[in-house]
């Protein structure tokens, strides 16, 4: 099974905690004091005062070693009510400490499993990397709902600090993959560390989800080829896609940072999206023109894709719009959502 983990509260050195290291610091007081006292008397030797010291405080009922002078009779008893009292305090503020450590570590496994079991039409993000770290912050800050699966536990501190839903395993298992809710996902996410484990990962993630769209990421040409055939949509090549920024960066320097303004949106309201025209949309079997997608709704149509999987880029304002089509747009977030709508 794996590991549902959370984002805790920090235990640290909270006043809990540190309530119980004072009850312990004081209760090594206790025990030393009366160790002294008790073996200064002329017939005490220190390993009598320590017994002394620890049968009083602990009140177990043993006689006393020697007799005890009426002065040493009322520290006995001082030292029985100050030792009971912090000894008392330092096992309460112990358990505490570990109640409540166990008890928040409980309840919020509970609660990543709760929050992961309603998540529908969801992403996974396999691999928090170099790769995965990015998507996840972008899906995030998309309102897109997300569930991360990664297998290296040094991981995790990052991950509880951007406070993301996580499940710690290996997502090539079949398990992992049922737990994170792969039967109710959209998209799946083939973010791991070797083609090899993203080639499993698709094959699996496809054979339990025919319908799941599955994205993956490959090093080389070789291995784009062979995630493609075992079932993945799309794979990606970073190598690839940083030797092409590379290139335009050279040759085309302006057209790169007007892509870099547009899907770095922080700066500027701009998104490219792609939306799916419904049949039940408004806009269906009318012209970019007759819908009024520039002067309604302030969009730029970039691409229109059809069912059969043709794209025109740049399509001609007398292009029409057909049930199925995939809208490829620019604009700001608002417009966006509002095509959304009518496309809906």
């Amino acid at each position: 099974m794996p590991w549902i983990a959370y984002k805790p509260r920090a235990l640290g050195w909270d006043p809990v905690f540190s309530g119980a290291v004072a009850g312990a610091a004081l209760m090594l007081f206790w025990v030393v004091l009366g160790t002294l006292v008790y073996s200064s008397l002329d017939e005490w030797s220190l390993l009598d005062g320590f017994y002394m010291t620890i049968i009083t405080i602990s009140t177990v009922g043993f006689h006393e070693i020697y007799p005890l002078s009426p002065l040493l009779r009322l520290f006995t008893i001082f030292l029985i009510m100050a030792g009971l009292t912090t000894l008392l305090y330092t096992l309460t503020r112990v358990g505490q400490t570990v109640f409540e450590g166990e008890l928040l570590d409980v309840l919020g496994r509970r609660s990543m499993k709760r929050d992961i079991a309603t998540l529908k039409n969801h992403f996974i993000v396999c691999g928090f990397g170099k790769v995965g770290r990015p998507v996840a912050e972008g899906l995030a800050r998309e309102g897109v709902p997300f569930c991360i699966v990664e297998s290296e536990a040094d991981l995790e501190p990052a991950l509880r600090e951007k406070g993301f839903l996580y499940v710690l395993g290996d997502a090539t298992d079949e398990h992992v993959l049922e737990h994170v809710g792969l039967e109710r996902a959209n998209t799946l996410l083939a973010l791991l560390s070797s083609d090899a484990d993203n080639l499993y990962l698709t094959m699996a993630a496809r054979d339990a989800n025919p319908e799941i769209k599955i994205i993956a990421r490959a090093y080389d040409q070789a291995g784009e080829m062979r995630i493609k055939r075992g079932g993945a949509d799309e794979v990606i090549s970073p190598t690839r896609i940083a030797g092409l920024r590379v290139l335009q960066a050279a040759v085309n320097p302006t057209a790169l940072e007007f892509m870099e303004i547009v899907t770095q949106h922080e700066a500027l309201q701009l998104s490219l999206a792609d939306i799916e025209v419904s049949e039940d949309s408004t806009l269906q079997d009318l012209s970019i023109a007759e819908a009024g997608i520039r002067s309604r709704f302030g969009v730029i149509v970039v691409a229109i894709k059809s069912v059969d999987g043709d794209t025109v880029f740049n399509p001609d304002p007398a292009k029409q719009i057909t049930a199925g089509d995939t809208l490829v747009v620019l604009g700001e977030d608002l417009d966006i959502a509002e095509l959304q709508t009518a496309c809906a």
